[in-house]
């Protein structure tokens, strides 16, 4: 089987399957670095190592021959290496070591290391196992090594090209955000939605409200595009019935002008908190006003 990666050099590498099933110990293979998916259940290996127990390996797990494998040595004897590296399967040979395993089927691949990315990105994704920003990261990393235009990765994945750059926005998101995300099991729909909002601090917010009331992707959306037209008062984030469409008394029509104010002091926060500046704005509305208070802290006095 062969794949191309762009127009560069990359282009010329191929993927060679050996079709023969061989069985490789256990200890001679490694997990591999470009792994897409960071997160093993260990329950879940535990019930694949069970049912390994009563009905084998049914599907072997693929590899690629390890080039300047890195090995352990002992008074300059070298006393362990692995020869081989998982490119799929990695769920198996997991479960096959827990059981004390000493060979594991293994069909071999002839690839480099964007080939070998390429493989597990693309069984992780057909297998449906991977978190949404494991999945962006993968290619990320993808379009980093190989070069590759989105186009191109997109046409190599079978997916558009617009899948492919909403995905990466993810990578927007800060890792405690994308690990509240994952822990509360919020759908990418909420990540998207979350990512319009550029300030970080007002982000956090909205998450951790989206958590504590279970909104719905739709109900999210519906907040975050009211907050972003400037149809968003401080009270919505404490209304218990911030789910519901706002009723006509609630909703604050913002002219232009004053939406892009709000919007120039909440750059200006930002630009300090970026450069180690503790500041905040806090909006409130009065019957007949809004006041605007942004707080500074004082830098510390050298004398």
């Amino acid at each position: 089987m062969n794949l191309t990666f762009g127009e560069k050099q990359i282009s010329s590498v191929e993927f060679k399957r050996k079709d023969k099933i061989v069985m490789l110990p256990v200890s001679d293979i490694a997990p591999n670095p470009l792994q897409p998916r960071k997160n093993f259940n260990e329950d879940e290996i535990t019930f694949l190592a069970e049912s390994i127990k009563q009905f084998g390996i049914i599907q072997p797990i693929a590899v690629k021959l390890r080039e300047n494998a890195p090995c352990l040595k002992l008074n300059n004897e070298k006393i362990y290496t692995a020869s081989y590296e998982i490119i799929a399967g990695e769920r198996r040979w997991r479960a096959a070591r827990r059981l004390g395993m000493k060979k594991i089927p293994c069909i071999v691949f002839e690839t480099d290391k964007p080939g070998s990315a390429m493989l597990a990105l693309v069984e992780n994704i057909q297998r449906k196992e991977l978190e949404v920003f494991e999945e962006a990261v993968a290619l990320q990393n993808l379009l980093l090594m190989t070069e590759m235009t989105q186009n191109e990765l997109a046409k190599r994945l079978s997916v558009s090209q617009s899948n492919i750059s909403n995905k990466l926005r993810l990578l927007k998101l800060t890792v405690e955000e994308r690990s509240l995300i994952s822990d509360a099991s919020l759908s990418e729909r909420h990540a998207r939605a979350l990512v319009r909002i550029d300030n970080e601090r007002i982000r956090m917010i909205f998450l951790k409200k989206i958590i504590e009331k279970s909104l719905s992707a739709s109900a999210s959306e519906k907040l975050i595009n009211d907050y972003i037209k400037g149809e968003f008062i401080k009270t919505d984030l404490t209304s218990p019935n911030v789910d519901k469409p706002h009723s006509k008394a609630t909703r604050v029509g913002v002219i232009k002008d004053i939406r892009f104010f709000y919007n120039t002091i909440e750059r200006a926060v930002s630009l300090l908190s970026d450069a180690g500046i503790k500041a905040k704005s806090e909006r409130v509305e009065y019957d007949d006003y809004f006041e605007i208070v942004i707080k500074v802290a004082k830098m510390p006095s050298n004398v």
